[in-house]
């Protein structure tokens, strides 16, 4: 949700004066927003009730309390009472924007998010990312009140250049009905990272600190959210964290590269990314997911990974989904040859593949491959130890079904069971 989308919504501003943090003055502003909707079935009318939320004090400083001069690596913290004077149970999102100074601070600057009752995680990363990573609190009971507690503060790699600069922020909140379910994703806790975040001696620091998060209590039980602003990622070699959601920036799409090269992926999903490379693109594990992205470059774009066996041995996974995403130039674009259970790829457009599916009938694979674009497929959609969809052979077509008069073809290939729906193949 893009802070410049609420704008004209009818909402409240709360000025709370101005919190000092030594070289950095952050002029918080924190806002109460409302926005009316309403469920109605074909014989009923409604009437649309109070929506406000509201802060328990007038006034908010960021400040140390023995007056610690603001330097990279020192931390202000400010605990604050939300409150919700409604009618009716809200879920609201918190937002952050630039008022006034210098945008080499604001660029820089950091911020932790808790909600106190059971020191949850609700964000950590760059301010000016807040508002973009759509960081929501599920629930707020009528008349009820959330305790959050904000750190601020500039990385330990801060230079020199921020010296004598200062930023103004607001933050606010942004509420709706817990009925409302067009607005507001609901997610773990969100990390946000710029190219410059994973490379270098900040990569250092980024790690760091996604490994606080993964050791806390109850932490490994939650995915987190990895918000990735436009530029090129190289994570070739890296030992990736499980349980992660990497996702492309609002707007982002395509726009976030991961330059990778076998990068080993497990737990893990990717959303709007373009992955460029060669030979072999990303070898995945069990619950793996993509979604929206692209594919560039590869011999083997997306290829099951051996996870360590010898010779004549072979893995066994589950749940592999690779879903509206596009593959260009790659010599075969999906290659399934060890055993994986529950593997769906649905809507994609191959353009350039040699063979578009790959699949090792010698594995107890099991795969559906549904409304996929084959048409500018090289050699065959699907491939399996000689067996062959999509080059006109009659015995390996999809036949329209009387029943929903949808095309179908199921294969069971000596071991491996594949079930094909409504892909174009000419």
């Amino acid at each position: 949700m893009k802070w410049e989308q609420i704008k004209n919504w009818p909402w409240k501003r709360i000025v709370l004066g101005t919190a000092v943090l030594s070289s950095i003055a952050a002029s918080t502003s924190f806002g109460t927003y409302a926005y009316f909707t309403s469920q109605v079935d074909d014989t009923a009318a409604f009437a649309a009730g109070k929506l406000e939320i509201r802060l328990g004090e007038t006034k908010a400083r960021f400040e140390a309390e023995d007056q610690t001069p603001f330097m990279p690596g020192v931390r202000f913290e400010k605990s604050l009472t939300i409150e919700n004077d409604s009618d009716v149970p809200v879920k609201y999102a918190l937002l952050a924007e630039k008022a006034d100074g210098d945008e080499i601070v604001y660029d820089q600057l950091m911020v932790e998010i808790r909600r106190e009752a059971e020191d949850t995680l609700l964000y950590l990363g760059r301010v000016k990312s807040l508002t973009q990573a759509n960081i929501v609190i599920p629930e707020l009971p009528q008349g009820g009140q959330d305790e959050l507690r904000f750190t601020v503060y500039l990385p330990e790699s801060t230079g020199n250049e921020v010296q004598q600069k200062s930023t103004e922020v607001n933050f606010g909140f942004l509420a709706t009905q817990q009925e409302n379910t067009e607005y507001f994703a609901q997610r773990g806790p969100v990390m946000t990272f710029t190219p410059e975040d994973l490379s270098g001696s900040q990569l250092i620091e980024t790690m760091k600190m996604a490994n606080k998060i993964a050791g806390e209590d109850g932490a490994s039980a939650k995915r987190m959210t990895f918000i990735l602003g436009a530029g090129t990622y190289d994570l070739s070699g890296m030992d990736l964290p499980e349980q992660i959601t990497w996702q492309a920036a609002p707007g982002q799409e395509g726009k976030v590269i991961i330059e990778a090269g076998d990068l080993e992926v497990s737990d893990s999903a990717f959303e709007g990314i373009r992955f460029e490379g060669a030979g072999t693109g990303l070898l995945v594990g069990s619950n793996v997911s993509f979604s929206r992205c692209t594919f560039i470059g590869f011999n083997e774009a997306i290829k099951t990974a051996k996870d360590g066996h010898e010779d004549g041995d072979t893995s066994t996974y589950t749940g592999l989904t690779v879903k509206d995403s596009r593959f260009e130039g790659a010599e075969q674009a999906i290659v399934l040859d060890q055993t994986i259970k529950a593997a769906m790829i649905v809507n994609n457009r191959f353009v350039g593949a040699n063979h578009a599916v790959v699949i090792d009938n010698d594995q107890e694979t099991q795969v559906q491959i549904v409304d996929n674009d084959f048409v500018k497929v090289n050699k065959f959609a699907v491939m399996s130890d000689g067996v062959r969809v999509g080059d006109g052979i009659d015995g390996f077509k999809e036949i329209e079904t009387e029943k929903d008069g949808k095309r179908k073809l199921a294969l069971h290939l000596h071991k491996a069971d594949i079930f094909l729906e409504n892909n174009s193949y000419e």
